[in-house]
Protein backbone atom coordinates (compact mmCIF):
# COMPACT_ATOMS: atom_id res chain seq x y z
CA UNK A 1 0.00 0.00 0.00
CA UNK A 2 1.39 3.63 -0.92
CA UNK A 3 2.69 5.57 1.74
CA UNK A 4 0.80 8.36 0.42
CA UNK A 5 -2.71 6.88 -0.09
CA UNK A 6 -3.02 5.30 3.04
CA UNK A 7 -2.29 8.24 4.79
CA UNK A 8 -4.06 10.67 2.29
CA UNK A 9 -6.13 11.60 5.41
CA UNK A 10 -3.24 12.95 7.74
CA UNK A 11 -2.39 14.45 4.83
CA UNK A 12 -5.92 16.40 4.31
CA UNK A 13 -6.11 17.38 7.86
CA UNK A 14 -2.54 18.78 7.09
CA UNK A 15 -3.66 20.79 4.04
CA UNK A 16 -7.66 21.39 4.25
CA UNK A 17 -8.73 23.90 2.42
CA UNK A 18 -12.28 24.91 3.88
CA UNK A 19 -14.14 27.81 5.06
CA UNK A 20 -12.78 28.77 8.59
CA UNK A 21 -9.34 27.44 8.07
CA UNK A 22 -7.15 28.38 10.94
CA UNK A 23 -3.60 29.98 10.10
CA UNK A 24 -1.51 26.82 10.73
CA UNK A 25 -3.20 25.30 8.05
CA UNK A 26 -3.13 28.19 5.76
CA UNK A 27 0.78 27.98 6.52
CA UNK A 28 1.01 24.37 5.52
CA UNK A 29 -0.89 24.47 2.41
CA UNK A 30 1.19 27.60 1.30
CA UNK A 31 4.50 25.84 2.36
CA UNK A 32 3.08 22.63 -0.07
CA UNK A 33 2.61 25.27 -2.93
CA UNK A 34 6.25 26.68 -3.05
CA UNK A 35 8.58 26.81 -5.62
CA UNK A 36 10.55 23.21 -4.54
CA UNK A 37 14.51 24.40 -5.28
CA UNK A 38 17.05 21.84 -6.25
CA UNK A 39 17.49 18.69 -4.38
CA UNK A 40 20.33 19.18 -1.92
CA UNK A 41 23.58 18.23 -1.93
CA UNK A 42 23.75 16.38 1.60
CA UNK A 43 21.10 13.99 1.73
CA UNK A 44 20.55 10.91 3.88
CA UNK A 45 22.60 7.96 2.77
CA UNK A 46 20.38 5.54 1.36
CA UNK A 47 20.83 1.67 1.63
CA UNK A 48 21.44 0.79 -1.40
CA UNK A 49 23.88 3.19 -3.09
CA UNK A 50 27.08 2.43 -0.82
CA UNK A 51 28.90 -0.07 -3.38
CA UNK A 52 27.28 1.06 -7.05
CA UNK A 53 27.35 -1.50 -9.56
CA UNK A 54 29.43 0.55 -11.67
CA UNK A 55 31.04 3.48 -10.00
CA UNK A 56 32.12 4.97 -13.06
CA UNK A 57 28.30 5.96 -13.93
CA UNK A 58 27.72 6.93 -10.64
CA UNK A 59 29.39 10.55 -11.56
CA UNK A 60 29.44 10.22 -15.16
CA UNK A 61 30.11 13.37 -17.20
CA UNK A 62 30.30 12.45 -20.95
CA UNK A 63 30.62 15.69 -23.28
CA UNK A 64 28.30 16.74 -25.99
CA UNK A 65 30.14 16.42 -29.57
CA UNK A 66 27.82 19.76 -30.03
CA UNK A 67 25.57 21.81 -27.79
CA UNK A 68 22.09 20.34 -30.05
CA UNK A 69 20.15 17.25 -28.98
CA UNK A 70 16.90 16.14 -29.86
CA UNK A 71 15.56 15.20 -26.21
CA UNK A 72 16.67 16.57 -23.12
CA UNK A 73 15.36 14.07 -20.43
CA UNK A 74 16.20 15.80 -16.49
CA UNK A 75 16.00 13.32 -14.00
CA UNK A 76 18.38 9.68 -13.91
CA UNK A 77 16.17 7.90 -11.94
CA UNK A 78 13.58 4.71 -12.95
CA UNK A 79 11.21 6.90 -15.06
CA UNK A 80 14.51 8.38 -17.15
CA UNK A 81 15.50 5.22 -17.77
CA UNK A 82 11.83 4.07 -19.34
CA UNK A 83 11.73 7.08 -21.02
CA UNK A 84 14.71 7.15 -23.28
CA UNK A 85 15.03 3.40 -23.41
CA UNK A 86 11.27 3.20 -24.64
CA UNK A 87 12.61 6.45 -27.28
CA UNK A 88 15.55 4.01 -28.68
CA UNK A 89 12.99 0.60 -28.69
CA UNK A 90 10.41 3.30 -30.75
CA UNK A 91 13.14 4.46 -33.16
CA UNK A 92 14.20 0.75 -33.66
CA UNK A 93 11.22 -0.04 -35.68
CA UNK A 94 11.53 2.74 -37.88
CA UNK A 95 15.24 3.29 -38.75
CA UNK A 96 15.46 6.61 -36.82
CA UNK A 97 17.93 7.44 -33.89
CA UNK A 98 17.62 10.57 -31.42
CA UNK A 99 19.88 12.22 -29.59
CA UNK A 100 19.51 12.22 -25.64
CA UNK A 101 20.38 13.93 -23.09
CA UNK A 102 20.31 12.86 -19.51
CA UNK A 103 21.08 15.97 -16.64
CA UNK A 104 20.90 14.68 -13.01
CA UNK A 105 21.33 17.21 -10.06
CA UNK A 106 23.33 15.08 -8.08
CA UNK A 107 24.92 11.28 -8.53
CA UNK A 108 22.76 8.85 -10.57
CA UNK A 109 19.93 7.37 -9.68
CA UNK A 110 19.89 9.46 -6.31
CA UNK A 111 16.48 10.80 -5.74
CA UNK A 112 13.08 8.55 -4.82
CA UNK A 113 14.23 5.71 -6.81
CA UNK A 114 17.34 5.36 -5.19
CA UNK A 115 15.69 6.24 -1.61
CA UNK A 116 12.73 3.42 -2.17
CA UNK A 117 12.60 0.36 -0.03
CA UNK A 118 11.85 -1.65 -3.96
CA UNK A 119 8.66 -2.89 -2.60
CA UNK A 120 6.45 -3.43 -6.18
CA UNK A 121 3.36 -3.33 -4.43
CA UNK A 122 0.13 -2.73 -6.19
CA UNK A 123 -3.40 -2.31 -4.37
CA UNK A 124 -5.23 -2.68 -6.69
CA UNK A 125 -8.58 -2.72 -4.67
CA UNK A 126 -7.96 0.58 -2.74
CA UNK A 127 -7.17 2.37 -6.70
CA UNK A 128 -10.31 1.01 -7.78
CA UNK A 129 -12.33 2.15 -4.85
CA UNK A 130 -10.72 5.22 -4.84
CA UNK A 131 -11.60 6.82 -8.44
CA UNK A 132 -14.15 4.34 -9.87
CA UNK A 133 -16.79 7.33 -8.41
CA UNK A 134 -15.16 9.38 -10.52
CA UNK A 135 -13.83 8.10 -13.59
CA UNK A 136 -16.33 5.36 -13.67
CA UNK A 137 -15.52 1.59 -12.84
CA UNK A 138 -14.10 0.69 -16.28
CA UNK A 139 -11.50 3.45 -16.29
CA UNK A 140 -10.13 2.99 -12.44
CA UNK A 141 -10.06 -0.91 -13.53
CA UNK A 142 -7.73 -0.06 -16.46
CA UNK A 143 -5.74 2.01 -13.78
CA UNK A 144 -5.67 -0.66 -11.40
CA UNK A 145 -4.09 -2.89 -15.10
CA UNK A 146 -1.69 -0.70 -15.23
CA UNK A 147 -0.45 -0.75 -12.46
CA UNK A 148 -0.05 -4.28 -12.47
CA UNK A 149 2.02 -4.60 -15.35
CA UNK A 150 4.92 -2.87 -13.66
CA UNK A 151 5.84 -6.12 -11.92
CA UNK A 152 5.63 -7.87 -15.13
CA UNK A 153 7.20 -5.86 -17.63
CA UNK A 154 10.20 -5.29 -14.74
CA UNK A 155 10.32 -9.50 -14.23
CA UNK A 156 9.93 -9.58 -17.85
CA UNK A 157 13.23 -8.04 -18.49
CA UNK A 158 15.07 -8.79 -15.80
CA UNK A 159 15.03 -12.79 -16.56
CA UNK A 160 15.12 -11.82 -20.68
CA UNK A 161 18.11 -10.07 -20.03
CA UNK A 162 19.81 -12.82 -16.69
CA UNK A 163 19.82 -9.24 -14.43
CA UNK A 164 19.63 -11.84 -11.70
CA UNK A 165 21.67 -9.32 -9.67
CA UNK A 166 18.36 -6.84 -9.67
CA UNK A 167 16.96 -9.13 -7.51
CA UNK A 168 13.78 -8.53 -9.48
CA UNK A 169 11.30 -11.13 -8.02
CA UNK A 170 7.70 -11.87 -7.57
CA UNK A 171 6.29 -12.48 -3.80
CA UNK A 172 3.62 -12.96 -1.70
CA UNK A 173 2.78 -10.15 -0.05
CA UNK A 174 0.48 -10.15 3.20
CA UNK A 175 -1.83 -7.13 4.58
CA UNK A 176 -2.02 -7.55 8.58
CA UNK A 177 -5.00 -5.06 9.90
CA UNK A 178 -5.04 -3.86 12.98
CA UNK A 179 -8.93 -3.76 13.93
CA UNK A 180 -12.03 -5.58 12.40
CA UNK A 181 -13.16 -2.69 10.54
CA UNK A 182 -10.48 -1.76 8.58
CA UNK A 183 -9.81 -5.62 7.76
CA UNK A 184 -13.65 -5.92 6.41
CA UNK A 185 -13.69 -2.86 4.55
CA UNK A 186 -11.08 -3.84 2.53
CA UNK A 187 -12.25 -6.87 1.87
CA UNK A 188 -15.21 -5.49 0.35
CA UNK A 189 -13.50 -3.23 -2.10
CA UNK A 190 -11.27 -6.51 -2.80
CA UNK A 191 -14.86 -8.43 -3.80
CA UNK A 192 -16.08 -5.38 -5.58
CA UNK A 193 -12.91 -4.67 -7.49
CA UNK A 194 -12.65 -8.77 -8.47
CA UNK A 195 -16.12 -8.02 -10.49
CA UNK A 196 -14.14 -5.77 -13.06
CA UNK A 197 -10.44 -7.84 -12.46
CA UNK A 198 -11.15 -11.23 -11.92
CA UNK A 199 -8.08 -12.30 -12.32
CA UNK A 200 -6.29 -10.75 -9.60
CA UNK A 201 -6.38 -13.00 -6.74
CA UNK A 202 -6.30 -12.66 -2.97
CA UNK A 203 -6.90 -14.62 -0.09
CA UNK A 204 -8.61 -13.51 3.35
CA UNK A 205 -7.64 -14.75 6.75
CA UNK A 206 -9.61 -14.04 9.90
CA UNK A 207 -7.59 -13.02 13.42
CA UNK A 208 -7.51 -16.16 14.31
CA UNK A 209 -6.07 -17.57 10.99
CA UNK A 210 -3.47 -15.05 10.41
CA UNK A 211 -1.68 -16.11 13.52
CA UNK A 212 -1.60 -19.13 12.27
CA UNK A 213 -0.26 -18.79 9.25
CA UNK A 214 1.79 -15.63 9.37
CA UNK A 215 3.42 -15.81 12.76
CA UNK A 216 1.82 -12.62 14.17
CA UNK A 217 0.25 -12.29 17.74
CA UNK A 218 -3.34 -11.27 18.88
CA UNK A 219 -2.61 -7.53 18.04
CA UNK A 220 -3.61 -8.46 14.31
CA UNK A 221 -7.23 -9.03 13.49
CA UNK A 222 -7.28 -10.75 9.81
CA UNK A 223 -4.88 -10.27 7.18
CA UNK A 224 -5.49 -10.34 3.12
CA UNK A 225 -2.55 -11.66 0.67
CA UNK A 226 -1.69 -11.79 -3.36
CA UNK A 227 0.87 -11.20 -5.26
CA UNK A 228 3.09 -8.52 -5.27
CA UNK A 229 6.72 -7.83 -6.41
CA UNK A 230 10.84 -6.75 -5.34
CA UNK A 231 13.54 -5.15 -6.76
CA UNK A 232 16.91 -3.80 -5.89
CA UNK A 233 16.17 -0.71 -7.45
CA UNK A 234 19.19 1.18 -7.94
CA UNK A 235 20.43 -1.82 -9.72
CA UNK A 236 18.10 -2.12 -11.77
CA UNK A 237 18.32 1.30 -12.70
CA UNK A 238 21.89 1.18 -13.48
CA UNK A 239 22.07 -1.77 -15.69
CA UNK A 240 19.48 0.03 -17.87
CA UNK A 241 21.64 2.91 -17.98
CA UNK A 242 24.64 0.77 -19.22
CA UNK A 243 23.40 -1.24 -21.56
CA UNK A 244 21.62 2.07 -23.16
CA UNK A 245 24.97 3.47 -23.29
CA UNK A 246 26.83 0.70 -24.82
CA UNK A 247 24.31 0.31 -27.66
CA UNK A 248 23.42 3.98 -27.85
CA UNK A 249 26.75 5.67 -27.31
CA UNK A 250 26.56 8.04 -29.80
CA UNK A 251 23.64 8.87 -29.48
CA UNK A 252 22.95 8.86 -25.20
CA UNK A 253 25.13 11.21 -23.34
CA UNK A 254 24.67 11.28 -19.34
CA UNK A 255 25.70 14.15 -17.15
CA UNK A 256 25.59 13.62 -13.60
CA UNK A 257 26.18 16.64 -11.14
CA UNK A 258 24.78 18.96 -13.10
CA UNK A 259 21.24 20.31 -12.35
CA UNK A 260 19.18 22.66 -14.57
CA UNK A 261 19.23 26.00 -13.74
CA UNK A 262 16.56 27.41 -16.68
CA UNK A 263 14.61 26.38 -19.42
CA UNK A 264 14.10 28.98 -22.34
CA UNK A 265 12.12 28.67 -25.59
CA UNK A 266 14.50 29.95 -28.74
CA UNK A 267 12.35 32.04 -30.74
CA UNK A 268 14.89 32.77 -33.29
CA UNK A 269 16.49 29.72 -34.08
CA UNK A 270 14.15 28.02 -36.74
CA UNK A 271 15.73 23.92 -35.89
CA UNK A 272 15.26 24.19 -32.01
CA UNK A 273 12.58 25.10 -29.53
CA UNK A 274 14.26 25.35 -26.59
CA UNK A 275 17.39 26.10 -24.48
CA UNK A 276 18.05 24.13 -21.34
CA UNK A 277 20.49 26.03 -19.39
CA UNK A 278 23.06 24.79 -17.04
CA UNK A 279 26.32 25.39 -15.32
CA UNK A 280 27.85 23.74 -18.13
CA UNK A 281 26.27 25.52 -21.28
CA UNK A 282 23.09 25.87 -22.71
CA UNK A 283 21.79 22.47 -24.69
CA UNK A 284 19.76 23.45 -27.76
CA UNK A 285 16.78 20.62 -28.41
CA UNK A 286 13.08 20.14 -29.17
CA UNK A 287 11.77 17.90 -26.44
CA UNK A 288 12.04 18.52 -22.60
CA UNK A 289 11.30 15.31 -20.16
CA UNK A 290 10.86 16.74 -16.47
CA UNK A 291 11.76 13.22 -15.01
CA UNK A 292 12.14 14.88 -11.34
CA UNK A 293 8.84 13.73 -9.59
CA UNK A 294 7.72 15.77 -6.67
CA UNK A 295 10.78 18.38 -8.03
CA UNK A 296 9.46 19.06 -10.92
CA UNK A 297 7.39 22.37 -9.92
CA UNK A 298 10.35 23.85 -9.66
CA UNK A 299 10.49 24.43 -13.38
CA UNK A 300 7.32 23.95 -14.52
CA UNK A 301 5.43 26.92 -12.20
CA UNK A 302 2.06 25.88 -13.10
CA UNK A 303 2.30 22.62 -10.95
CA UNK A 304 2.67 24.36 -7.76
CA UNK A 305 -0.48 23.65 -5.79
CA UNK A 306 -1.27 20.43 -7.50
CA UNK A 307 1.76 18.71 -7.16
CA UNK A 308 4.18 18.69 -3.71
CA UNK A 309 7.24 17.04 -1.85
CA UNK A 310 6.67 14.93 1.17
CA UNK A 311 9.17 13.37 3.38
CA UNK A 312 9.48 9.58 3.27
CA UNK A 313 11.02 7.64 5.84
CA UNK A 314 12.62 4.32 4.75
CA UNK A 315 14.72 2.27 7.78
CA UNK A 316 17.09 -1.07 6.75
CA UNK A 317 16.68 -4.11 9.44
CA UNK A 318 18.02 -7.17 10.35
CA UNK A 319 15.33 -9.62 11.73
CA UNK A 320 17.83 -11.98 13.73
CA UNK A 321 18.50 -15.38 13.18
CA UNK A 322 15.09 -16.75 14.41
CA UNK A 323 13.00 -14.83 11.96
CA UNK A 324 11.17 -17.45 9.65
CA UNK A 325 13.12 -17.66 6.34
CA UNK A 326 10.83 -16.74 2.91
CA UNK A 327 14.10 -16.24 0.98
CA UNK A 328 12.92 -12.36 0.07
CA UNK A 329 9.19 -14.18 -1.08
CA UNK A 330 7.28 -12.44 1.66
CA UNK A 331 6.79 -8.82 2.46
CA UNK A 332 4.07 -7.46 4.84
CA UNK A 333 1.97 -4.45 5.11
CA UNK A 334 0.87 -3.70 8.85
CA UNK A 335 -2.81 -1.24 8.09
CA UNK A 336 -4.12 0.80 10.91
CA UNK A 337 -6.89 3.31 10.05
CA UNK A 338 -6.06 5.53 6.97
CA UNK A 339 -2.02 4.33 7.96
CA UNK A 340 0.39 1.74 6.60
CA UNK A 341 3.73 0.60 7.23
CA UNK A 342 5.04 -1.65 4.55
CA UNK A 343 8.05 -4.15 4.98
CA UNK A 344 9.98 -6.07 2.30
CA UNK A 345 12.89 -8.62 2.85
CA UNK A 346 15.92 -9.64 0.26
CA UNK A 347 16.84 -12.62 -0.50
CA UNK A 348 18.49 -14.99 2.44
CA UNK A 349 22.42 -14.91 2.05
CA UNK A 350 24.37 -17.96 3.68
CA UNK A 351 21.38 -19.16 5.04
CA UNK A 352 20.92 -16.03 7.03
CA UNK A 353 17.15 -14.64 6.62
CA UNK A 354 17.39 -11.63 4.37
CA UNK A 355 17.45 -7.71 5.42
CA UNK A 356 14.34 -6.19 6.06
CA UNK A 357 13.22 -2.75 4.08
CA UNK A 358 10.69 -1.32 6.59
CA UNK A 359 8.73 2.01 5.41
CA UNK A 360 6.08 4.45 6.22
CA UNK A 361 5.31 6.05 9.99
CA UNK A 362 4.55 9.33 8.06
CA UNK A 363 1.34 10.36 10.89
CA UNK A 364 3.71 9.53 13.41
CA UNK A 365 5.53 13.43 12.38
CA UNK A 366 4.35 16.46 13.99
CA UNK A 367 0.58 17.33 13.22
CA UNK A 368 -0.17 13.59 11.76
CA UNK A 369 2.36 14.12 9.20
CA UNK A 370 2.33 17.78 8.63
CA UNK A 371 5.68 18.70 9.54
CA UNK A 372 6.50 16.45 6.19
CA UNK A 373 4.19 17.83 3.84
CA UNK A 374 5.85 20.76 1.32
CA UNK A 375 9.60 19.30 2.19
CA UNK A 376 12.29 18.80 -0.54
CA UNK A 377 14.85 18.20 1.18
CA UNK A 378 16.05 14.90 1.95
CA UNK A 379 18.71 15.17 4.29
CA UNK A 380 16.65 15.75 7.30
CA UNK A 381 15.79 12.33 8.98
CA UNK A 382 12.54 13.10 11.22
CA UNK A 383 13.19 11.11 15.02
CA UNK A 384 9.45 10.10 15.26
CA UNK A 385 9.19 8.09 12.28
CA UNK A 386 12.51 6.32 12.33
CA UNK A 387 11.26 5.57 16.11
CA UNK A 388 7.76 3.99 15.32
CA UNK A 389 9.57 2.14 12.45
CA UNK A 390 12.13 0.25 14.38
CA UNK A 391 9.41 -1.05 16.72
CA UNK A 392 6.20 -1.91 14.41
CA UNK A 393 7.21 -5.44 13.46
CA UNK A 394 8.58 -6.32 16.84
CA UNK A 395 5.19 -4.92 17.95
CA UNK A 396 2.86 -7.89 15.99
CA UNK A 397 5.43 -10.59 15.15
CA UNK A 398 5.35 -13.43 17.79
CA UNK A 399 8.03 -12.55 20.22
CA UNK A 400 9.98 -16.27 19.40
CA UNK A 401 10.11 -14.68 16.01
CA UNK A 402 11.95 -11.77 16.46
CA UNK A 403 14.78 -12.37 18.71
CA UNK A 404 18.46 -12.53 18.71
CA UNK A 405 20.69 -15.25 17.99
CA UNK A 406 24.23 -15.47 18.86
CA UNK A 407 25.75 -13.72 15.67
CA UNK A 408 22.97 -11.99 14.58
CA UNK A 409 21.13 -9.27 16.37
CA UNK A 410 17.80 -8.26 15.02
CA UNK A 411 17.47 -4.25 14.72
CA UNK A 412 17.83 -1.42 12.82
CA UNK A 413 20.78 -0.97 11.11
CA UNK A 414 20.05 2.14 8.94
CA UNK A 415 17.49 4.74 8.30
CA UNK A 416 17.07 7.62 5.51
CA UNK A 417 14.79 9.63 3.54
CA UNK A 418 13.34 10.41 0.16
CA UNK A 419 10.89 13.06 -1.11
CA UNK A 420 7.67 11.92 -2.58
CA UNK A 421 5.90 13.53 -5.10
CA UNK A 422 2.05 13.87 -4.52
CA UNK A 423 -0.65 15.59 -6.57
CA UNK A 424 -4.29 17.02 -5.69
CA UNK A 425 -6.16 13.74 -7.15
CA UNK A 426 -3.42 11.24 -6.13
CA UNK A 427 -2.79 10.34 -9.53
CA UNK A 428 0.62 10.80 -11.62
CA UNK A 429 0.88 13.39 -14.13
CA UNK A 430 1.58 11.66 -17.54
CA UNK A 431 2.28 13.20 -21.12
CA UNK A 432 2.45 16.77 -22.88
CA UNK A 433 2.65 20.00 -20.69
CA UNK A 434 0.91 23.10 -21.78
CA UNK A 435 2.49 26.51 -21.70
CA UNK A 436 0.43 27.58 -19.37
CA UNK A 437 1.48 25.00 -17.13
CA UNK A 438 5.54 26.18 -18.34
CA UNK A 439 5.10 29.90 -18.73
CA UNK A 440 7.09 28.91 -22.24
CA UNK A 441 5.85 28.86 -25.89
CA UNK A 442 8.06 28.28 -28.73
CA UNK A 443 7.36 30.05 -31.45
CA UNK A 444 6.51 27.48 -34.15
CA UNK A 445 4.33 27.14 -37.30
CA UNK A 446 1.04 25.75 -36.39
CA UNK A 447 1.07 21.47 -37.40
CA UNK A 448 -1.81 18.76 -37.76
CA UNK A 449 -0.55 15.35 -37.60
CA UNK A 450 -1.44 13.18 -40.28
CA UNK A 451 -0.88 9.57 -40.53
CA UNK A 452 1.79 10.77 -42.76
CA UNK A 453 3.90 11.80 -39.87
CA UNK A 454 4.80 9.04 -38.50
CA UNK A 455 7.22 9.64 -35.71
CA UNK A 456 7.06 13.35 -36.50
CA UNK A 457 6.22 14.77 -32.77
CA UNK A 458 5.98 18.80 -32.85
CA UNK A 459 8.21 20.21 -30.35
CA UNK A 460 7.24 20.25 -26.57
CA UNK A 461 7.98 19.80 -22.75
CA UNK A 462 6.55 16.19 -21.24
CA UNK A 463 6.53 15.05 -18.02
CA UNK A 464 6.01 11.84 -15.81
CA UNK A 465 5.93 12.25 -12.41
CA UNK A 466 3.60 12.53 -8.84
CA UNK A 467 3.63 9.03 -8.37
CA UNK A 468 1.89 9.54 -4.51
CA UNK A 469 4.33 7.05 -2.74
CA UNK A 470 3.91 4.21 -5.16
CA UNK A 471 6.68 5.13 -7.81
CA UNK A 472 7.71 1.21 -8.18
CA UNK A 473 4.10 0.28 -9.45
CA UNK A 474 3.81 3.52 -11.99
CA UNK A 475 7.33 4.78 -13.19
CA UNK A 476 8.48 2.47 -15.42
CA UNK A 477 4.89 1.83 -17.63
CA UNK A 478 4.67 5.66 -17.25
CA UNK A 479 7.83 6.49 -18.44
CA UNK A 480 7.65 3.98 -21.55
CA UNK A 481 4.27 5.49 -22.04
CA UNK A 482 5.66 8.22 -22.36
CA UNK A 483 8.61 7.02 -24.67
CA UNK A 484 5.75 6.05 -27.08
CA UNK A 485 4.29 9.26 -27.33
CA UNK A 486 7.63 11.00 -27.83
CA UNK A 487 8.33 8.66 -30.68
CA UNK A 488 4.62 9.77 -32.22
CA UNK A 489 4.59 5.37 -32.40
CA UNK A 490 0.67 5.59 -30.25
CA UNK A 491 -0.88 3.73 -33.14
CA UNK A 492 1.40 0.91 -33.25
CA UNK A 493 0.54 -2.38 -32.52
CA UNK A 494 3.56 -3.71 -31.06
CA UNK A 495 3.69 -7.19 -30.40
CA UNK A 496 6.39 -8.98 -27.97
CA UNK A 497 8.80 -5.89 -27.40
CA UNK A 498 10.73 -7.01 -24.19
CA UNK A 499 9.64 -4.02 -21.34
CA UNK A 500 6.27 -3.11 -22.46
CA UNK A 501 2.68 -4.83 -22.81
CA UNK A 502 1.88 -5.72 -26.21
CA UNK A 503 -0.80 -3.66 -28.60
CA UNK A 504 -0.97 0.34 -29.45
CA UNK A 505 -0.44 2.51 -26.80
CA UNK A 506 -4.23 3.34 -25.86
CA UNK A 507 -5.03 -0.64 -25.23
CA UNK A 508 -3.01 -0.75 -22.21
CA UNK A 509 -2.46 3.21 -20.97
CA UNK A 510 -4.90 5.65 -19.85
CA UNK A 511 -3.90 8.21 -21.51
CA UNK A 512 -6.51 10.57 -20.97
CA UNK A 513 -6.77 10.23 -16.96
CA UNK A 514 -3.44 10.40 -16.51
CA UNK A 515 -2.69 14.14 -18.81
CA UNK A 516 -1.57 16.73 -17.27
CA UNK A 517 -4.84 18.71 -19.14
CA UNK A 518 -6.29 22.33 -17.88
CA UNK A 519 -9.62 19.83 -16.67
CA UNK A 520 -7.74 17.70 -14.60
CA UNK A 521 -5.57 20.16 -12.91
CA UNK A 522 -8.64 21.97 -11.27
CA UNK A 523 -9.68 18.51 -9.62
CA UNK A 524 -5.50 17.99 -8.90
CA UNK A 525 -5.37 20.86 -6.44
CA UNK A 526 -3.80 20.10 -3.03
CA UNK A 527 -7.05 21.16 -0.84
CA UNK A 528 -8.70 18.87 -2.97
CA UNK A 529 -7.57 15.90 -1.19
CA UNK A 530 -10.98 16.42 0.84
CA UNK A 531 -13.30 15.26 -1.66
CA UNK A 532 -11.61 11.73 -1.91
CA UNK A 533 -10.51 10.46 1.45
CA UNK A 534 -12.20 12.58 4.26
Amino acid sequence: MGVVQSTAKSIWRATQAVQGLNDHIKNVLKRASEQPGFPVKNPTDPYWTGQPLFPDLADAFMPLPSNQADIVIIGSGLTAAAVARSVFEEGNRWGKRRRIVVLESRSLCSGATGRSSGHIKSTPHELFAAHKSSLGATRAAKLARLQLYNLIMLREMCNAKGWDIAECRELQTVDLFLNEEDRDAAFRKMREMRNHIPEFRANKWDGREARKWFDVNKLVKGAMTYTAGAIWPYAFVSLVWKELLYKYKYFLFLQTNTPVLAIETTQDNPNYAYGVITLQGTILCNHVVHATNAFAPELVPGLRGKLTGLLGTTTAQRPGVKFPDRNGKRSWSVIYGQHSDNAVQRPSVAGRPGDLLVSGGFSRSLGEGASSVGVWDDSQLDPLPVAHLGGILSTIFDSKFWGSGANGRSGSMKAWTGIIGVTGDMLPLVGRLGSRLTGRKPDLPPHKRSSADRGIVRPGEWISAGYCGDGMVWAWMCGTALGVMLSGTELDNVVGEVGRPDGPLESWFPAPDLAPSAKRLKNARLENLADRFI
